[in-house]
């Protein structure tokens, strides 16, 4: 199996995923984590699904369309006192509004397990925002006993592993083991911090994506003007940002600086990364004069975006998403 993503990621569960890592990584509060470990039939939301549940009854993530959480923070009460994981299960099959389900379509009975965060279940999870943030892939397993009383737990770095399901349960000796594969989210770099650059940076942002942003001008490349980048490289020449960055051959870049010469050297410096998507801002004539007649690969994509006629920041922005989701998916089709 290949390392990275090999199969279809729900952008918007990779974004709660990583919200909720960023809320272990900070929070001061007393945390326990909810996972749906089994589906029996249909469910708003699937295997592999979490959410944190603060000891204040603050929520962060969902697991349900709103018919569960409530119920999960009432019993989330006990478990601050008692620190043990707790199996339960809800059936959302009744069709009137009586059931769980409530009428909402789910036509299924959901396992979900509660989870305590100690101390070795931060580290472990902090491990995996760490191991996503660099681009690996980990596996994750469960062992649970017949009366599904959690065993064990294991985070470890995915080395190929042959798994059929992104997510699945087998039975073994006394009990089941629940396994569930951690891919890392797609990777979009920006190479440039302008004005025109934020909607872009808060949109793929929300969609999930994970966001490294490149500038020479520190005053522009940073967390105030950009709350929503996960990352920032600075330096005075593009060479230099280049020499901070790694890349593999499923990432996106956006090259949208408006400075023609570093714009010119930054797609010299990556026009031979075999990445997923390079996309230049700019019309077709800047964009032949940025590349000087140099050959390059079917990954340059200019003018950037899907033909949509916009106009302004905002609709570029969601022109240039549309771009790279429709290949995002197409790659992941095949």
């Amino acid at each position: 199996m290949e390392t990275g993503p090999s199969f279809p990621v729900e952008l918007k569960n990779m974004q709660n995923l990583l919200r909720i890592l960023e809320v272990v990584q900070n929070s001061t509060e007393k945390w326990i984590i909810a996972t749906i470990i089994n589906v029996d039939g249909s469910a708003y939301l699937k295997e592999g699904t979490l959410m944190l549940i603060s000891e204040s009854g603050q929520t962060v993530g969902m697991i349900s369309p709103g018919c569960l959480e409530e119920d999960l923070v009432i019993r989330c009460k006990e478990l601050f006192l008692s620190k043990r994981p707790q199996t339960v299960t809800y059936d959302l099959r009744s069709i009137d509004d009586i059931g769980w389900g409530q009428g909402i379509g789910c036509n299924g009975v959901l396992t979900i397990l509660l989870e305590p965060i100690d101390e070795k279940l931060r580290k472990e999870l902090l491990f995996l925002k760490n191991s996503l943030e660099n681009g690996k892939t980990v596996l994750h397993e469960k062992e649970f006993s017949n009366d599904s009383t959690l065993k064990s737990y294991s985070f470890e770095i995915d080395h190929g592993q042959e798994i059929i399901e992104k997510t699945n349960i087998t039975r073994i000796q006394e009990g089941f083991k629940y396994t569930n594969l951690f891919t890392p989210p797609p990777v979009l770099l920006i190479f440039g911090a302008g004005e025109d650059a934020k909607p872009l940076v808060t949109l793929a942002a929300k969609i999930g994506f994970f966001l490294k942003l490149c500038d020479w001008r520190p005053g522009l490349c940073n967390e105030y003007h950009f709350p929503s980048a996960n990352q920032y490289y600075i330096g005075g020449y593009p060479q230099k940002i280049m020499d901070q960055i790694t890349l593999s051959k499923n990432d996106f870049v956006v090259i949208m600086s408006h400075n023609f010469s570093k714009d010119e050297e930054f797609l010299k410096n990556i026009i031979n990364y075999d990445v997923r998507y390079i996309g230049i801002l700019g019309s077709e004539t800047r964009t032949k004069r940025l590349l000087k007649g140099k050959e390059y690969k079917n990954n340059l994509y200019y003018p950037i975006g899907l033909s949509i006629g916009a106009k302004g920041s905002e609709e570029i922005a969601v022109s240039i998403m549309a771009e790279i989701i429709q290949i995002f998916r197409q790659s992941h089709l095949k």
